[in-house]
């Protein structure tokens, strides 16, 4: 090959490597604003700044545009931007000569920047660090897709980037067998190149294995806390539990407490999406499992439907109260207790409203008897 094409090579490593630093300037210039305007018009066609609580929090227009720029400016993301970058520039770097002495200049003892036998010992982690670049670009791409860059994307790429390494290096290390077939053997090389390629997707998954077998082999027992998970809600995926996780929303009681508004400026989901499932995560923090089964049995699918049939909104009516006892096989006052305690519930009041939006009149109170309860 010709000496010109390594340059070339390196000019592309480069650009890969500065690749986050590339995404985020875009992201800022342009999608920044319209997701900002998109942010403020789905909030006003809620009637979200008009219900009282979020008065009180002086959340308007401004205060949304302001919070915005704070939380996606350059300050903020500064710092996981540029670490992220020059852990790429390193990882680049090796590659960079690890491709020199493979094609250009087999006979080398020295690369650019490396000596070759460390380029030997190293080029098994740095197919690990060129998988998990991989999967850190194709996250970043569909987040920036979907208008969601934030700086959990680049904590996590650069978490992910290291520990891979970490454990392909060990890995490496460990099956000592497999380094001279680097060397000796084409066919054994290619299956260890494809195989610790694909150790930089696995990473997370590979370190809870190792953490099990260690509890299991040492017989360390870790005190067990029932959570619901996010998987109970209905229309949540595992793209989006990964996602509501990097704001601190790890299981339904984490759902079922937040600030609706912050979370719908803190994610790209639209607030009549984040309404249904806080709805529904409140009613199944409240009633577990049984929760899902009242869904899967066409009764309840949340907690404004169980306010809206409570005894308190229904002039003392207990029939449904009383069919969901039996449905469940529980006190018929145990339910009625709860669906009242939902209808004074505020939060699920804020929620009634702003699911309600759409009505041509809202009055900002709670649901009364003669309402049509919403669909959820």
């Amino acid at each position: 090959m010709s000496g010109s094409g390594i340059w070339w090579v390196g000019l592309t490593l480069l650009v890969l490597a500065v690749f986050p630093f590339l995404l985020y300037v875009f992201f800022s210039l342009v999608v920044l604003e319209r997701k900002s305007q998109g942010l403020i018009d789905d909030l006003k066609s809620s009637k979200a700044f008009e219900i009282q609580s979020v008065k009180d929090q002086s959340v308007n227009e401004d205060t949304v545009r302001n919070t915005m720029r704070n939380r996606y400016g350059y300050k903020r993301f500064l710092w996981p931007v540029t670490l992220l970058v020059v852990l790429n520039l390193v990882g680049f770097s090796i590659l960079w000569d690890i491709i020199n002495i493979h094609f250009y200049v087999p006979s080398a003892v020295v690369g650019f920047l490396h000596p070759r036998i460390f380029l030997i010992a190293a080029e098994l982690s740095m197919m690990a660090f060129l998988g998990v670049t991989v999967l850190n670009y194709a996250t970043m791409l569909r987040r920036l897709f979907l208008w969601d860059l934030t700086t959990q994307v680049f904590w996590n790429a650069m978490q992910r980037t290291w520990t891979a390494v970490i454990v392909a290096s060990v890995l490496a290390t460990s099956s000592a067998f497999l380094l001279p077939a680097v060397t000796e053997d084409k066919t054994k090389s290619i299956s260890a190149h494809i195989l610790f390629f694909g150790v930089g997707f696995i990473t997370n998954d590979l370190i809870l294995w190792i953490i099990d077998r260690t509890r299991s082999y040492f017989q360390i027992q870790r005190a067990a806390v029932i959570e619901l998970p996010l998987s109970l809600i209905q229309g949540v995926n595992i793209w989006h539990e990964n996602r509501l996780d990097e704001e601190g929303v790890e299981n339904v009681q984490n759902l079922a407490t937040c600030d609706i508004i912050d979370l719908a400026i803190a994610t790209r989901y639209e607030l009549r999406t984040l309404l249904d499932w806080v709805d529904q995560a409140i009613l199944i923090h409240r009633m577990g499992q049984k929760a899902t089964d009242l869904r899967d049995k066409g009764f309840i699918s949340g907690a404004i439907d169980m306010a809206w049939g409570s005894p308190e909104n229904s002039n003392g009516d207990t029939k449904l109260s009383e069919q969901i006892a039996k449905t469940l096989n529980v006190e018929a006052i145990y339910v009625s207790t709860l669906m009242n305690s939902l209808y004074e519930d505020e939060q699920v009041r804020n929620l009634w409203i702003l699911w309600q939006s759409d009505l041509k009149t809202i009055e900002q109170k709670p649901p009364v008897a003669q309402d049509k309860p919403p669909t959820t």
